[in-house]
């Protein structure tokens, strides 16, 4: 129950949220004080784990810090156990510290490989074809911009008919499967870019890598991430990349 409620504040968090249940979330925030509180202590974590940092080792500190802290709360709050007679006021304390011990316990399972949202950064869409089609290229590009993949695939789609050879198209159409999980459908487009001659062939196979991850194939993204060159603008991103993994 508790991981689930994590995961909804993690996806609000993410903008993974529809609008509907982005609204609805919010109101569970202002009617319930403890749920409030708890997000924010969840904010608060989540910005400090997806800090950047100089080294492996300041990440691995923090880590070790607060599996010490979730240690400490639960082990505080035995003790206060042994009183068969709990005030209502210890017994809420009781129920915030058990909350937050194993809230860090879930960062810290979460956090012990590379997740996807780490390291999907997408460029904009700016498209430097123009046709007869001006207006579904906008169109395009807003949506996928906005994070509205799906009506960016579907404008994308109708592009690739007016230019069925534009690899940057087909590079972008690929994206929008993988933000929409279609994920055997994005790694066929991106295996054959990668194949290929274009100034996308090494991004694609950066994005194939990412598929791999996002579905949690960590060794199968790790063979991929080493065929990335050192001479390609994607090798320093996907060295941190297989150094976490």
């Amino acid at each position: 129950m508790d991981e689930l409620k994590y995961i909804e504040f993690e996806n609000y968090l993410k903008n993974k949220l529809s609008q509907t249940e982005k609204v609805a979330f919010e109101a569970k925030l202002q009617s319930n004080a403890d749920l409030k509180q708890e997000f924010k202590i969840y904010k608060a974590l989540e910005t400090s784990l997806s800090s950047k940092f100089e080294n492996e080792k300041g990440e691995q500190e923090l880590r070790n810090t607060l599996t010490n802290l979730g240690n400490q709360f639960i082990k505080t709050e035995k003790a206060k156990k042994e009183s068969k007679v709990i005030s209502l006021f210890n017994y809420k304390k009781l129920l915030v510290a058990a909350s937050i011990a194993l809230l860090i316990g879930f960062f810290i399972f979460k956090n012990g490989n590379p997740a996807y949202s780490d390291f999907a950064n997408h460029s904009n869409l700016e498209f430097t074809v123009r046709g007869d089609n001006n207006t579904t290229i906008k169109t395009a590009e807003t949506a996928f911009n906005t994070k509205n993949y799906t009506t960016a695939f579907a404008q994308l789609t109708v592009l690739e008919k007016e230019f069925p050879n534009n690899v940057e198209i087909q590079l972008y159409k690929a994206i929008c499967l993988l933000e929409l999980d279609k994920f055997s459908q994005a790694e066929t487009i991106f295996e054959k870019i990668s194949t290929g001659n274009s100034a996308y062939s090494t991004k694609a196979t950066w994005y194939k890598a990412l598929s791999l991850l996002k579905q949690e194939k960590f060794e199968a993204c790790k063979s991929t991430l080493k065929t990335i060159p050192e001479s390609a603008e994607e090798y320093e991103i996907a060295k941190k990349l297989l150094n976490k993994l």
